[in-house]
């Protein structure tokens, strides 16, 4: 098993050794040995340090699990994720259920369908009224397929076509303002891909600028990830975002 933790603590080193790396010279004579690099010392971590070590063992370990969605789709308080956390501690620990599961089971299935049918009402609500809002800005236009957009900037001539490979920066946000993805947070690296490839609200919206062009739009869940949502996106979300287009080819 790969632990998370020391595969990010590899990859880490290796991403600085690289850096480290002389560049290459133009040199007539061949190459001399390199001279073998010292071992880098490592310290004990304190005992404060190796509790974080351990943090950071779980904290890697339930952000690749469901756990993160599950808290979301049901809404847990505090009180409830930690007798999730009870669940986990005694399984690991090989400990024995103290109740009978087949007891419980089908009602624990009704609450958390009811519990999630309830929150998914509650969103497409809030999703409504943001759109709702959205249409009595002027300025914002809205499409037959229910995209509505504004250019910020309208970028240099020729447009990209469904067909091209486009090059953008962007931040995505639900609509409580929570950002799910953005290029910030990637040293703002503009990603790369095709246009017609991607969800349909930025296959139609990303042709309407030029290079150098910006655009926010505003995807409802039919041209974006429907009912079922994906990752961090709950189903039937209406999606903000903001695109600079930086190149196409």
């Amino acid at each position: 098993m790969k632990y998370p933790v020391l595969a990010a603590l590899a990859v880490a080193v290796a991403s600085l050794n690289a850096a480290d790396e002389a560049k290459p010279v133009a040199a007539a004579a061949p190459a001399a040995e390199p001279a073998p690099s010292p071992k880098p010392i490592v310290k004990d971590l304190t005992p404060e340090q190796q509790k974080q070590a351990f943090y950071l063992q779980g904290f890697f370990l339930a952000g690749q699990t469901p756990l993160p969605q599950i808290a979301t789709q049901l809404e847990l308080n505090d009180e409830e994720l930690d007798q999730i956390l009870a669940g986990i501690r005694a399984s690991v620990k090989g400990e024995q259920l103290k109740f009978k599961p087949d007891e419980i089971i089908a009602g624990a299935e009704k609450m958390f369908a009811e519990r999630v049918s309830a929150k998914s009402g509650k969103w497409v609500k809030q999703n409504e009224d943001f759109l709702a809002k959205v249409d009595t800005d002027k300025d914002i236009i809205k499409t037959a397929s229910g995209l509505r957009y504004k250019i910020l900037v309208p970028g240099t001539d020729p447009k990209p076509a469904p067909t091209n490979t486009v090059k953008c920066r962007y931040t995505g946000k639900l609509i409580d303002g929570k950002v799910f993805d953005s290029t910030t947070t990637r040293n703002n690296e503009p990603t790369e891909f095709p246009l017609n490839g991607v969800i349909p609200a930025w296959t139609e919206a990303v042709q309407k600028i030029g290079k150098g062009g910006k655009i926010l739009l505003f995807a409802p869940a039919a041209i974006a990830y429907g009912d079922q949502g994906q990752g961090p996106i709950p189903g039937k979300s209406v999606l903000e975002f903001e695109v600079e287009l930086v190149d196409f080819k």
